[in-house]
């Protein structure tokens, strides 16, 4: 996830996936997180998981997982 420079003051980058593997997931983000550290994550699932997830026969359709990420203002 490398567009992080490139976003501007109070930019969002929502990142999506159609997986449900942690390693392309969450731990994307809490890498991304640890490399940038002026974005921060707009809460959108629960304190246990940087985004949200649906997972097949639990929600209705595929599994998927998005977050959404924003570039502080200085």
């Amino acid at each position: 996830m490398p567009p992080g420079p490139h976003l501007k003051p109070g930019g969002t980058l929502v990142y999506a996936t159609c997986s449900i593997l942690p390693e392309e997931n969450s731990q994307q983000i809490a890498a991304f997180l640890a490399r940038t550290p002026d974005a921060e994550l707009h809460a959108t699932g629960t304190p246990a998981s940087p985004g949200q997830q649906n997972l097949p026969g639990v929600e209705e359709g595929d599994g998927f997982f998005y977050a959404k990420l924003i570039k502080r203002r200085n």
